[in-house]
C-alpha cells in the first residue's frame, strides 16, 4: 500500500504492533504487512461489540453523529448500522437498537440505567474535540487531557463491556492544537475518529495545509484528504496496542456559515469513504446535519434521493467487501500515481485504488506483486476486466474522486 510517510513530531512513530497475526492462506503474499489492530476482530474483546456482532468478519461500522432516535429505520435502510451519540429526547434506547442499530451513547447525557443491559449499545462516547477545548472542562491542554482521561475512567469503571470512543479535530493536524498531548487523547479511548470537513468548509481548506505533514501540492478540497486524515489519526496511534480509527464523511453542509461553504456531492462522498478505507480507516462516521437552504436538517432523510442512493450504495459495496477489509494489508508500491490498499482473501488479490493527493486523475498503471498471477483483472462491481501484460495492468480514473477496486487471481 502507498502510505504518507510523515509522522507528527509529538508521537510516538507510526504503530507497528498488531493483533493476533492472521492465518497464511495457500500461496499468500511474501510482503511486509501494514499496522494493524485486528479488523473486526478487535472487538471481541468486548462482550457488548461482541455480542452485538461488531467481531463478525463481515461487519463494518457505518455511524451517524448525534441521530435522531425516530429516524433508526430510515437510516438502517441506508445501511447505516450506528449511532455515535443519540438524541437525548425522552425516547427510549430500544427505538434505535429494536430497528437493528448499535449506540455509542454519550455518557453526559444517557445514564447507565437508560441504557441498562442492551447490548446493542455497544460503547460510551466520551467526548467531541477534547482536544481542541470543547466537551471537557479544562482550560489548558493538560486539564483538558486529564478531564478526558477521568470521563474514560468512569465509564470503564463500570465493566459493562462496552468501549470507549472520542472524536477528534484539529489535533490531528499537528500544529499547535493538543501539541504534545495529541497522541495521549487519542490512546485514551479504545476507538478514535476524526472530523475534519475538507469538501464543505473554506476554513479547514486553509488549515490543512499548514499541518508540517501535509503532501506538498495536495488539494485539500478533495477526496484524497479523508485518507490523509485516516494516516493522521491512525499516527497518533499506539505503537504496542493500536486501536480502529474512523473517519467524518459530511453529508451535505455540515452547519458552516462561513463564506464560501458548499453541500458536498454525492459523488464526493462515495470518493471520500473509499479514500479513507483504502488509507485504513476502520469505520465511517457521517455528520449528517445541515444548514443549506435547499437541503437542511436531517440530510440523510430530509434532502434528495441522490444523495441517500449514493450513501446506500457506498455503504452497501463496503459492507459487501468487509471479510475482505477485516483483513491485514500488505505493503506495495503499485505505481506513483495512485494511493492503493492490497489485501488477499480466498485465493485472490484484491487492490483498492483512487487518485491520492497532489495526484491527477487520468490513465495509471499497476506492476503486481511477485506471487500474483492472474492474467486478467476484474474490476469488482463494474462489470468489466481488464488483460494483464508482463504483470502489469492499465485503467482510468475520471475524476479526482475515482476509485476502482480490482480482484486477480493470485495463482
Amino acid at each position: 500500500s502507498r502510505r504518507s510517510t510523515s509522522t507528527p513530531t509529538s508521537t510516538p512513530t507510526t504503530p507497528t504492533g498488531t493483533s493476533t497475526p492472521p492465518a497464511s492462506e495457500p500461496g499468500d503474499l511474501q510482503l511486509p504487512r501494514v499496522p494493524w489492530e485486528g479488523g473486526s476482530a478487535y472487538y471481541s474483546k468486548f462482550p457488548a461489540a461482541r455480542a452485538a456482532g461488531w467481531s463478525k468478519p463481515s461487519f463494518f461500522p457505518f455511524a451517524v453523529f448525534y441521530g435522531k432516535p425516530e429516524h433508526a429505520p430510515k437510516l438502517h435502510s441506508l445501511g447505516i448500522n450506528t449511532y455515535m451519540g443519540a438524541e437525548h429526547d425522552g425516547s427510549r434506547m430500544s427505538t434505535m437498537t429494536n430497528a437493528g442499530i448499535s449506540v455509542i451513547a454519550q455518557q453526559s447525557e444517557w445514564t447507565p440505567a437508560e441504557v441498562g443491559s442492551d447490548q446493542s449499545v455497544v460503547g460510551w462516547f466520551i467526548s467531541d474535540e477534547c482536544d481542541m477545548g470543547y466537551s471537557c472542562s479544562g482550560t489548558t491542554d493538560q486539564e483538558n487531557l486529564a478531564s478526558q482521561k477521568q470521563m474514560v475512567a468512569t465509564a470503564r469503571s463500570r465493566a459493562d463491556g462496552r468501549f470507549t470512543q472520542a472524536n477528534f479535530g484539529n489535533g490531528v493536524l499537528d500544529t499547535w492544537w493538543a501539541r504534545g498531548t495529541m497522541s495521549e487523547f487519542v490512546n485514551s479511548v479504545d476507538v478514535a475518529s476524526v472530523d475534519k470537513y475538507a469538501y464543505t468548509s473554506p476554513h479547514v481548506q486553509s488549515i490543512i495545509p499548514q499541518s508540517p505533514h501535509w503532501v506538498a501540492g495536495g488539494t485539500a478540497g478533495s477526496s484524497a484528504t479523508y485518507g490523509w486524515l485516516s494516516d493522521q489519526l491512525r499516527n497518533f496511534g499506539s505503537n504496542t496496542s493500536p486501536h480502529p480509527s474512523w473517519v467524518f464523511v459530511e453529508t451535505a453542509r455540515p452547519y458552516l456559515d462561513e463564506a464560501g461553504s458548499k453541500v458536498i456531492k454525492p459523488e464526493q462522498i462515495e470518493g471520500a469513504v473509499w479514500a479513507a478505507v483504502i488509507h485504513e480507516a476502520r469505520g465511517i462516521a457521517y455528520f449528517q446535519h445541515s444548514n443549506d437552504a435547499t437541503c437542511s436538517g436531517y440530510s440523510l432523510v430530509d434532502c434528495d434521493q441522490a444523495r441517500q442512493d449514493a450513501v446506500r450504495s457506498v455503504n452497501a459495496k463496503v459492507t459487501a467487501l468487509a471479510p475482505v477489509i477485516n483483513t491485514q494489508s500488505f505493503i506495495w508500491n503499485f505505481n506513483s500515481g495512485t494511493d492503493t490498499m492490497l489485501k488477499t482473501y480466498q485465493g485472490d488479490a484484491y487492490i483498492f485504488a483512487g487518485v491520492g493527493l497532489a495526484q491527477k486523475a487520468g490513465q495509471k498503471t499497476f506492476t503486481l506483486p511477485a506471487g500474483v498471477h492472474g492474467t486478467t483483472v476484474t474490476v469488482v462491481d463494474e462489470n468489466r476486466t481488464i488483460p494483464v501484460t508482463a504483470g502489469k495492468f492499465t485503467d482510468s480514473f475520471a475524476a479526482e474522486s475515482s476509485h476502482h477496486i480490482y480482484k486477480v487471481s493470485i495463482s
